[in-house]
Parts: C-alpha cells; structure tokens; sequence
C-alpha cells in the first residue's frame, strides 16, 4: 500500500531529524482536550472493524496549553494503533488523560490503556529500540516496521517528557506518556 509505504519514509525522516536535532517544534496554545479527543475519535472506524471498543477517559473539560499538534498525533496514533492491532475481538482499549504535578509545574499524563495480550517481560526492555518487534506472529494483527514505538519515544523527550510500558501478557498493556 503506497499509503503506508510514505508513512514508513515520513517516520524514518522523522527519527533522523530527530537524532541529527533538525526536527524542529511548532507549538500552539490550546486546548489539548479536544485535540486528543480528535484524534481518538480518528480511531473508532478502525476500533469497530477489529471489534474493539474505544473509549476516552478525562476528568478534565479543557486544558490549555503549548503543545506541537503533529508531535502529539504521532505519538498518539502510535499508541493507539498498536493497541488495537494487538487486542483480540471484544477488548477494549482507553485512551485516557489528566493533568499531574510533575516536579513542581503542571503536566499532561496521557495513558493508552488495553485489554489485549500484553508484552512478556523480556521484551520490555527492547520496546522501543529501533525495528524492534516482539516474535510472536500468532498475535500480530498487522505488520509492524519496529519504527512507531522508537520514534514515539524520541518525540516525547523533545517535548519534554517521557514514555513507558507496563504489561502482564494475556492481561494487556499501559503506555504512560508524561
């Protein structure tokens, strides 16, 4: 597919640009609620056609603030994607979010939560390496390239963050995005 053939290009341009230090921020002010709303509802079409329901938590109505709206999608889709490849019919999988105190400012905490069938620790450590996969092809819903979790990390430390995994195989998986 010609379509996910340029996104793979897009994503490995990005983690040069990224590891060279010219891929630059363009941050807005706004509110990133309903951006992230946005996005998740982006993501429903292919949540029912896997037979996943997709759900948004937040205790939050609006949150303004600086942001780079493309930086956030990557990440966002990334992780949002690969929760619903790798959880089976009937699962679920959350996207929630909220402002935390981290150190002594505010922040976002965005968290992709599934149901699906988790990462044997192991592999937890090696995640988000570069073209890193996981070797299960009994699971695997898609094809992945190894690239998305590598450059979804790389994207949260040039916003100023970070991202982890936590998971229990055949329980599911949490990406917590800070």
């Amino acid at each position: 597919n010609g379509q996910r053939l340029l996104h793979l290009v897009n994503q490995m341009l990005d983690l040069s640009k990224l590891e060279s230090g010219t891929l630059p921020l363009k941050l807005v002010q706004t509110d990133i609620i309903a951006y992230l709303r946005y996005i998740h509802e982006s993501f429903h079409s292919f949540a029912e056609a896997n037979e996943i329901s997709l759900h948004f938590l937040t205790d939050e109505e609006q949150l303004i603030m600086d942001y780079d709206p493309d930086k956030i999608l990557e990440i966002v889709s990334n992780l949002v994607s690969n929760a619903i490849k790798y959880t089976p019919e009937g699962g679920r999988v959350y996207l929630q979010v909220e402002e935390i105190i981290n150190g002594d400012h505010p922040a976002l905490q965005l968290k992709v939560i599934d149901t699906g069938i988790g990462i044997a620790e192991k592999d937890l450590s090696s995640i988000f390496d570069r073209f890193y996969q996981v070797d299960d092809s009994s699971t695997r819903k898609g094809e992945g390239t190894g690239i998305g979790l590598a450059l979804a990390r790389e994207l949260a430390k040039l916003l100023g963050g970070h991202i982890e995994a936590d998971s229990q195989p055949g329980k599911g998986t949490t990406f917590t995005v800070i």
